[in-house]
């Protein structure tokens, strides 16, 4: 609070002055500054300021001394003190009248004492209750700072503010949900949520200060935002004391508070990004280390909150259009690629209490791995059921594929888990397509062939078996390949595959002619069929590429 216009009247050189009107609203005007003036009020009064005036010219006319009256208090000045005995002898009843039916203080001063005096002592006055103040925002700042430093979190700094400057307050982050407060956060949070519903109610907004400000009957709220590194972190509501307004040592401390909760977020967030870099790395250690597992293992992995006694499956998974979708939304806005990791991370970790298994998580590039605690087959797909739902609540539209590890890979087996992982993702991203889950144990016949792919001599016998098939269905866009495999896996069947295929009987014999003058094989020769199938399988795998 400013010092108030009784304060002024206990100064020494004011003792002998008169308060004529208003006796009771003392208290209430504040005084931020004292001068003289003489003849029209024009735009040279100030609000909360305190007038001196001989009255000169007004000294046969009470008519235009009570115009001037009327003019001093449109101003907003919070007094007004009139020196007797020179120009006005008596203050005019109808001056008396308006200022008492406008509760203005009106004061009476004797001719003898100097204007310049007063003006001295006031300034004075007011200069000492401005150094005052600037020192306890020192202070307040200084404390705010420490209590940072020293570890305190967002409540213990609203506690502070709430005990030491008497203001309600309550940390919110951007869509206004509650993350710390004092005494009533709830009842402040839902009071300034009215106050924005309140048409009656006007907020300011300067631009400046990211400040919105509301007076709410005889007391005034305030909304400012945090910024941390540039990005927008939520902020507090202020609700100040009844009779405090804002003034320019209110918006200090809102800028000391805001500093100080701008750097309890940077710190948190800094903590925050080295246990997670730091989990990151021993996670990925675990997958991608032969030989990684130590006698001191076990130590580190408690301190991150890892129990490695327990037997985990290894889950691979691919995002396929992650960069696409995020592209836009994650990287020039407030949540920033950090930020989406550690959304995912969260996910994740809800999904794994979920199914009511340890989960452990790192991302390396476009790949998440994942070692989730053993369980049944059904509980690792549901798990993965839940961490797409919530990955698509998170980034709409986005497509994983996923490598399952054996299932039952034991304890301590996270190297070999990971390796069986990434081939079960490798083998289906290859041939069944994206956004498919392989299971590890599902691709021994794709093992058994990526083995034998790796002889030249069978090499040889495959490409010569399928090149005519592969230049022709790149030259004609014709799907020959995908005909015979459909053709086959019913058995032979031709009407069955053409209405898979959606061809007519005679379209679909006419394309295994085809095939047949192309290769060289006949299509009722089991042995024939036998090598186109087998030739097909082992392409499919990816191992042999063709020019």
């Amino acid at each position: 609070m400013a010092i108030t216009v009784q304060e002024v009247l206990r100064l020494p050189i004011l003792q002998t002055a008169k308060v004529k009107t208003a006796k009771n609203s003392l208290t209430r005007y504040r005084v931020e500054w004292v001068s003289a003036i003489e003849g029209s009020v024009e735009n040279f009064v100030r609000k909360d300021e305190f007038i001196l005036t001989m009255g000169m010219g007004y000294e046969n006319n009470p008519d235009q001394l009570l115009a001037f009256v009327r003019d001093v208090y449109a101003s907003g000045a919070s007094a007004l003190a009139i020196a007797t005995g020179r120009y006005i002898f008596d203050l005019p009843k109808r001056v008396l009248e308006f200022t008492e039916a406008h509760d203005f203080i009106l004061i009476e001063l004797p001719w003898e004492i100097r204007f310049a005096d007063i003006q001295r002592e006031t300034m004075d006055k007011i200069n000492e209750w401005k150094e005052t103040v600037s020192e306890q925002s020192r202070t307040i700042q200084k404390q705010l700072i420490d209590l940072v430093v020293q570890g305190e979190d967002l409540s213990g700094i609203a506690k502070y503010v709430e005990r030491h400057l008497g203001w309600g307050i309550v940390f919110t982050d951007q869509t206004e949900n509650i993350i710390a407060g004092g005494k009533k956060t709830e009842d402040l949070l839902e009071l300034w949520r009215n106050v924005k519903q309140d048409e009656s109610i006007s907020i300011e907004e300067p631009v400046d200060r990211h400040i919105e400000k509301a007076q709410y009957g005889k007391q005034h709220m305030v909304k400012k935002k945090i910024s941390a590194g540039g990005i927008n972190r939520g902020g507090f509501i202020i609700l100040l004391p009844e009779g405090e307004e804002i003034t320019g040592n209110v918006l200090h401390i809102l800028e000391y508070l805001s500093a100080a909760a701008a750097l309890w977020i940077s710190r948190q967030d800094a903590i925050v990004k080295t246990e997670t870099r730091l989990r990151n790395e021993f996670i990925w250690n675990l997958a991608k280390t032969p030989g990684y597992l130590t006698d001191q293992i076990h130590n580190r992995a408690k301190l991150m909150g890892y129990d490695l006694t327990l037997p985990y499956c290894c889950i691979v998974g691919y995002s396929e259009n992650m960069d696409e979708l995020t592209k836009d939304r994650y990287d020039h806005t407030q949540y920033g690629l950090k930020s989406l990791v550690y959304y995912m991370e969260e996910e994740i970790r809800y999904a794994g209490k979920v199914v009511d298994q340890q989960v452990a998580f790192t991302l390396d590039d476009d790949l998440l791995i994942i070692y989730l605690e053993t369980g049944d087959e059904a509980s690792v797909h549901y798990f993965l059921d839940l961490v797409e739902k919530r990955l698509n609540a998170l980034i709409p539209g986005v497509i994983f594929s996923w490598g399952i590890g054996q299932h039952q890979d034991g304890i301590m087996q996270f190297h070999e888990s990971y390796k069986k992982a990434k081939s079960a993702l490798d083998m289906g991203r290859n041939q069944k397509g994206i956004g498919q889950r392989v299971d590890f144990d599902d691709t021994r016949l794709n093992r058994l062939l990526l083995h034998m792919a790796n002889h030249s001599d069978i090499q040889d016998i495959i490409l010569s078996t399928l090149e005519p098939l592969i230049t022709y269905d790149q030259e004609r866009e014709a799907d020959l390949i995908n005909t015979f495999m459909v053709y086959v896996n019913q058995n032979s069947n031709v009407s069955r595959a053409a209405r898979i295929l959606n061809l007519h009987r005679q379209s679909l014999l006419y394309r295994l002619r085809k095939i047949e003058s192309l290769t060289n094989l006949s299509l009722v020769n089991p042995d024939d069929i036998f090598l186109l199938n087998f030739s097909i399988k082992v392409w499919l795998t990816g191992a042999i590429k063709t020019e």
